[in-house]
């Protein structure tokens, strides 16, 4: 992570659509992380209550800076909301937008997603080379962001659990698996059979468009291969490239965003 510019509780919200991590940092340590799951249907009263649960040590009037990664407008709503209620922490939202160095390609940066910006500034303050990215959650997306810090661009398919979720509801005989890494390439079982279309099916998917950056966006070489999200352990093995699996990159990737933003504001 960047050197610390203050050391006060900060809490880092990274708001999906499937689920809510929440992580307290102090001096640059992630002393603190959790998750729960997005409901758009709670109040910021719920919200209080399970941020209150989940922190216990950390009481959110301990915080000076916290910042929000969101993909969900109204729960963005209600955690600015919430942070502004029962908190005096100066809150950061990460986006397109954000003036925190990253350079894209794409015209319209207001259509990049905090996820992706998060991912994106994570991996190229960490790792200190061209980076392709892949996320595996609600949707799976692959970027690609060189050594300078220029978003070259993404790739969005549907998540693992999304197309498998999917396929239980079209198919009435086959009921819900626990998603591992299958035993061997043709099942000889539903359950094995489903497995290997499901997660060797995605990883073949990944291999082929990692292989396919690497051929086509050559100019960026040399690369590595960050594989985070829910999945990344199951499916990275698979993957046939040489990989790092990294499960705090957009806790860190919004941290170390908003402390490129509170340091610009103190030059």
């Amino acid at each position: 992570m960047l050197n610390s510019v203050n050391t006060d509780p900060t809490l880092v919200l990274d708001i999906g659509n499937t689920n809510i991590v929440c992580a307290v940092v102090v001096q640059d340590e992630v002393l603190r992380r959790f998750r729960f799951e997005s409901n758009r249907n709670l109040l910021v009263e719920d919200y209080h209550s399970i941020l209150r649960h989940k922190m216990q040590n950390y009481p959110l009037a301990s915080f000076k800076y916290a910042v929000i990664g969101s993909v969900v407008p109204k729960l963005t709503e209600i955690f600015v909301e919430l942070l502004s209620n029962f908190s005096s922490a100066k809150v950061y939202q990460i986006n397109g937008l954000s003036d925190i160095g990253l350079r894209y390609l794409i015209e319209d940066r207001s259509s990049v997603g905090p996820d992706l910006v998060a991912n994106a500034f994570g991996a190229w303050k960490k790792y200190h080379i061209s980076t392709i990215i892949v996320d595996l959650g609600t949707a799976t997306t692959i970027q690609l962001v060189d050594k300078d810090g220029l978003y070259a661009g993404v790739i969005i398919a549907p998540g693992v659990k999304t197309a498998a979720s999917h396929l239980f509801e079209k198919a009435a005989l086959l009921s819900d698996v626990e998603l591992t890494a299958p035993k061997q390439l043709l099942g000889n079982s539903t359950q094995d059979a489903l497995l290997s279309g499901i997660i060797t099916g995605h990883a073949m998917m990944l291999r082929g468009f990692i292989a396919e950056i690497k051929v086509n966006y050559a100019k960026y070489a040399p690369f590595k291969v960050i594989l985070t999200g829910g999945l990344a352990n199951v499916i990275a093995p698979m993957c046939a490239a040489d990989y790092v699996v990294d499960q705090n990159l957009t806790i860190d990737g919004l941290y170390m965003a908003m402390q490129t933003l509170v340091q610009k504001e103190s030059e």
